[in-house]
């Protein structure tokens, strides 16, 4: 009667001797290991023979008898015992283990399996709504969350970084969104936003939407004059897309940029970096406008 319970109960029910000889299991259990049922042998056993043929539970370990001596280390350090293990059939189980008279152990598995999916999917959903959070919609570029996060990740990494900041700005945008409204104005950014992407062909390299027509492009480890060939892609790239724009002297869209590079230790010498680039995009405009000037403030137009 009893045994037909635990058959009935969907869980896999074992129990082990002091010795770890395999006294009972139901018929759950012997679906998990290689061994038939009637047969009663050694819990090592049992795992070396579901490793060598991929069967029941699990286990990523390169040296099995390694393995096997670690987790009988740890079988009957405590009265009690929970953790979650997969197995080759797809499915994920909650064991545990609980000692009891004599030193034998009884192990139940639980099939927990949706419940691990309904997480999975979960965290996958939260994981989205923060890319999302951290994206500007309208451009696909990162905002100024991914650059608060950018920030916690290089002050995490605990050593310096050569950073240099390119900050980039559309000329006289205000003027062409008055003159031709909001909606050329977003494809305006769109497409602006496309040349500098497409320009960036370096590694470490993170284009972000500050906001308005202003972006940033932070690039980690690369030298002022990568920046310098980057910064002129991106112009080149908006020369040739030819966007028209109204009420500028050339009658096309052209950008105002301005590159810094410092070696980042800490938050403040980030800000500092920042305002860098910031000034110089500033001294960009003051100079004319649809000009690149780098930290020794030379002019490119």
């Amino acid at each position: 009667m009893t045994a037909r319970l635990f058959d009935n109960s969907g869980a896999a029910i074992s129990l082990f001797d002091d010795q770890d000889r395999l006294l009972y299991g139901n018929t759950q259990y012997y679906d998990l290991i290689c061994h038939p049922q009637g047969t009663y042998p050694y819990w090592p056993d049992i795992v070396r023979d579901n490793y060598a043929k991929s069967q029941g539970l699990i286990i990523g370990a390169d040296d099995i008898e390694l393995w096997i001596e670690a987790a009988l280390a740890k079988r009957r350090v405590q009265a009690y015992r929970q953790f979650e293990v997969d197995a080759w059939d797809g499915r994920w189980l909650l064991m545990t283990e609980t000692q009891i008279q004599d030193g034998g152990l009884l192990d139940i598995g639980v099939d927990i399996t949706e419940a691990k999916n309904i997480t999975t999917a979960l965290k996958q959903e939260y994981e989205n709504a923060l890319v999302k959070a951290e994206t500007d919609l309208l451009t696909d570029m990162g905002n100024r969350h991914a650059l608060e996060r950018l920030r916690n990740i290089l002050m995490s990494k605990g050593r310096h970084f050569q950073v240099t900041a390119l900050m980039i700005d559309i000329d006289q945008f205000k003027p062409y969104n008055d003159t031709l409204g909001h909606l050329q104005g977003d494809l305006c950014l769109r497409q602006v936003a496309q040349s500098i992407r497409n320009s960036l062909r370096v590694s470490e390299a993170y284009p972000i939407r500050l906001g308005g027509d202003e972006f940033l492009v932070l690039m980690l480890g690369a030298p002022l004059s990568l920046a310098q060939q980057v910064a002129r892609k991106i112009r080149s790239s908006v020369r040739k897309s030819a966007i028209p724009h109204p009420t500028t002297g050339s009658g096309l869209i052209t950008l105002s940029m301005g590159l810094a590079s410092r070696e980042i230790a800490d938050s403040e010498s980030l800000s500092l970096l920042l305002k860098d680039a910031d000034d110089a995009l500033y001294q960009a405009k003051r100079s004319g406008r649809d000009c690149i000037i780098d930290p020794q403030g030379c002019s490119e137009s």
